[in-house]
């Protein structure tokens, strides 16, 4: 940064130069003398710089270690807000009507006896289209949800807010298929799983130095066989994720929805997130090879942002016969921490079933309250994820499972700009410098102040 501050402040001084030159070579003026010009360059070296030079670095180092997690839980509540709409009120759907008109000139003589007329435009104001507008949301014990803004009301030409003026069709009305299912689940006192975006730090992945990093020459190879499939992050429609990954295999059951309504239960009690990819063993065999090449690969740079958050649980499973698992291999998003549970998933589920609903069991959730009370249910991972090594979420503050201090704070101090960014912030000293002399030596303001403090010096 004290390179960065230097190179600023040649910037400030060359660009300080070229305008006392330009008003010297110019007679112009707007003089500057060398006592201003001394006082303009110091205080803008010394404290714009470097302030600048600061603000704008730790913009950018927190831009680099934002990355995104999946936070999983359930549906709590679902909501049919109305808002009654009103001339110029707060709906969405509206039309120009009731034009009036704005003075912006009143008619005047001026001192030579000349008669000017007044001068006016037209200005509208807005009416909705209906009476009302719905909204539908969704609370869940990781956020809210809009499911649909501003809804027109069912059959919303009966609903018309000035009875000539007919709605147009392209215009979403009535209640949601969606929010009705969610309505009907919560009614029965069965809340859906959810899932949620949300953003947070990761120091490790954002380092360009650390060797925590995991690495693999292998990735090449996978990839042009077609065996390394990336990393799913796309929500859809609301709060779903898929999160099983079948790689020239297949297995029975409902896959998605189990595994929803597991990372539900395992992101509420255990803040985890589990992605399961099932990979042919007669094609894979080398099981370690080719889960480190899968880790490295989601954790690689071609994934940015949404790379395996720190939170993430990556599972591969092999299987020859797509009814057992041949071999289970595990990893997380962190460098340390729940080895020993690593360790139990893979000895433990060589030779199960691969059967969604034997492994996923079926995690059930009652409303309480605001919140849920959750039953884990009695699937194999169950057993394993909330057994004697249950699973921690690791916190890039830098503690391990145990309470012990890994110091992970320091890789904080290592992440820099890059030199894209570098050159960014010297264009912005450069700009910020034009605008400041340019309004030192033309704004009477700073002219008079200036006169004020070298008068004082």
């Amino acid at each position: 940064m004290g390179l960065l501050i230097l190179y600023g402040a040649i910037i400030v001084l060359l660009v300080g130069l070229g305008a006392k030159y330009y008003l010297d070579a110019t007679n112009h003026d707007k003089q500057l003398t060398n006592k201003e010009f001394y006082y303009l360059t110091g205080g803008m070296m010394v404290v714009f710089v470097p302030l600048f030079v600061w603000g704008m670095s730790q913009l950018a180092i927190q831009s680099a270690i934002t990355y995104h997690e999946n936070l999983g839980g359930f549906e709590t509540r679902a909501n049919w807000d109305v808002t009654s709409c009103t001339r110029d009120g707060s709906c969405y759907h509206e039309y120009d009507c009731d034009p009036y008109k704005v003075v912006d000139q009143e008619a005047y003589t001026d001192k030579d006896g000349k008669h000017h007329d007044e001068e006016s435009h037209t200005e509208y104001h807005h009416c909705p289209y209906t009476t009302e507008e719905w909204t539908f949301t969704v609370d869940s014990t990781v956020g809210p949800f809009t499911i649909a803004p501003h809804n027109l009301p069912t059959n919303p030409n009966e609903h018309r807010y000035r009875w000539g003026v007919y709605v147009p069709s392209n215009y979403d009305s009535g209640v949601p298929d969606f929010w009705l299912q969610v309505k009907a689940r919560l009614d029965a006192n069965q809340p859906g799983p959810v899932t949620a975006r949300h953003s947070y730090d990761n120091y490790i992945l954002a380092s360009q130095t650390t060797s925590l990093k995991n690495h693999s020459n292998a990735i090449e190879s996978y990839k042009k066989a077609g065996l390394l499939p990336a990393i799913n992050g796309n929500i859809v429609p609301f709060y779903w994720l898929n999160r099983v990954y079948f790689v020239g295999a297949n297995g029975s059951g409902d896959w998605g929805d189990a595994s929803n309504r597991f990372d539900a239960a395992f992101g509420s009690q255990l803040q985890g997130d589990l992605h399961v990819v099932i990979v042919n063993a007669n094609t894979v065999t080398n099981p370690d090879e080719y889960a480190l090449a899968l880790l490295s690969y989601w954790q690689s740079d071609a994934f940015g942002r949404d790379a395996l958050s720190k939170n993430g649980l990556l599972l591969v499973l092999g299987t020859k016969d797509n009814k057992t698992i041949s071999w289970a291999r595990a990893s997380t998003g962190m460098p340390i921490g729940n080895e020993s549970l690593m360790l139990d998933l893979q000895n433990e589920l060589k030779g199960k079933p691969l059967d969604a609903d034997a492994l996923f069991g079926n995690p059930k959730a009652t409303l309480h309250g605001n919140g849920v009370n959750i039953t884990i249910g009695d699937g194999i991972l169950q057993s394993i994820l909330w057994g004697p090594h249950k699973f921690q979420r690791e916190h890039m503050g830098g503690k391990d499972s145990s309470g012990k201090s890994q110091g992970f704070a320091y890789l904080l101090r290592e992440i820099q700009p890059t030199t894209t960014e570098y050159v960014l912030i010297l264009l912005g000293i450069l700009l910020a410098s034009c605008a400041a002399w340019g309004f030192a030596i033309y704004h009477p303001v700073a002219r008079a102040a200036l006169s004020r403090v070298t008068y004082r010096g």
